[in-house]
């Protein structure tokens, strides 16, 4: 159980950041914003894990995220978001490893339709306004995110499937208050959404066999 050290103290600072993110306290987020993910990368190094495939290939998404995280807090969005790209491919790797049911990923994929349709339509019209290469940039992204959901959905893992939703759920907020309009819950819900859905990640690693 020393995995759940670093998943505690993660947890706590969590809580911090999304006090700060907020308060807008820019120097408190600046620093617990990464650790949230630094911790959260020793626990999944702790964490019991039926494959060590699947294990890495998730510590690679959380270290990639860790990058993004960095990127976007400066306002780098574009590397931030290639970043957390590479993050969801290594959970494609991770999930393509493990049994899938046909009904499972049927479900998946209708959550995905019924998102892209109602939500992520607007989110890359909006990006391709600003700039085709953007919009390009963003549909690939939200495609990439939609394979790991439909995969996540699509596994026997109840932890995993949240975890997908969460960051699916994190993901559509973010981009549609860049490139839409004002979205429900501002940043803190981005925030609280995206830092469970990695913290779901560690904990679905004792779930998923290869």
């Amino acid at each position: 159980m020393t995995y759940v050290v670093p998943l505690a103290i993660a947890a706590a600072i969590a809580v911090l950041d999304w006090w700060a993110v907020g308060t807008d306290r820019r120097s408190i987020e600046r620093w617990a914003k990464p650790a949230v993910m630094v911790f959260l990368i020793a626990a999944a190094l702790l964490i019991p894990a039926e494959s060590s495939t699947i294990r890495w290939a998730i510590v690679i998404g959380l270290a990639f995220g860790l990058v993004g995280d960095v990127l976007l807090f400066y306002d780098r969005f574009i590397p931030g978001a290639a970043a957390f790209l590479a993050g969801h491919i290594a959970y494609v790797v991770a999930l393509l490893l493990v049994p899938q049911e046909p009904r499972g990923l049927l479900v998946g994929g209708v959550i995905v339709l019924l998102v892209a349709v109602f939500v992520g339509r607007q989110i890359v019209a909006g990006a391709w306004h600003k700039s085709p290469l953007l919009g390009a940039i963003v549909a690939t992204y939200m495609f990439v995110i939609g394979v790991v959901v439909v995969l996540a959905v699509g596994s026997t893992s109840v932890v995993v499937e949240i975890a997908a939703l969460l960051f699916l759920t994190s993901d559509a907020l973010l981009a549609w208050a860049r490139f839409v309009g004002p979205a429900p819950g501002g940043r803190v819900a981005v925030m609280v959404t995206y830092q469970r859905a990695q913290a779901g990640f560690v904990l679905s690693i004792p779930t998923l066999v290869a």
